[in-house]
């Protein structure tokens, strides 16, 4: 008891540091997009939401209370999946917020007929290196000529 007496605040102090960087690591594990918009994704959604608005009509505090936010979002995931895992509900604590993403494929976004349109436009960029390549190239070529012509002998 004299322990705690003596070292309540930095028990304190420390707790607090590790349940934030604990927080920290997770929320760095975690996928940052996925399709069904879980794990710390929506909490991140809402803070960049609140943040832009912060930036039309609030400060500081606007900008410290969304982070705030944002944390308490985050607990609430992570205290989701505790409470999932001691019903049975899922096989580990982490399982809804560490995860393999699914991910939209580039496919379903890309529109074959506007990509055509620009390649019946625009060179493709690699012919157009190669030929940029061989003018430098040749322009090179025509200093070190005219630097040799200048140079007295």
């Amino acid at each position: 008891m004299q322990f705690i007496k003596k070292y309540w605040f930095g028990l304190i102090t420390g707790t607090m540091i590790f349940i934030f960087l604990g927080m920290f690591i997770l929320v760095l594990l975690s996928p940052r997009q996925d399709v069904q918009k879980r794990g710390f994704i929506p909490c991140t959604d809402a803070m960049a939401a609140q943040l832009s608005g912060c930036r039309d009509n609030g400060g500081i505090g606007c900008m410290l209370g969304g982070i705030v936010q944002n944390s308490w979002c985050e607990m609430k995931v992570i205290g989701k999946g505790i409470k999932l895992w001691i019903s049975g509900q899922q096989t580990a604590p982490w399982s809804n917020y560490i995860f393999i993403p699914e991910v939209v494929s580039a496919d379903e976004d890309f529109d074959e007929e506007a990509r055509q349109e620009h390649l019946r436009n625009n060179p493709p960029f690699s012919e157009e290196m190669q030929e940029l390549k061989i003018l430098n190239e040749e322009l090179e070529n025509e200093q070190q000529e005219i630097s040799a012509d200048e140079q007295p002998q």
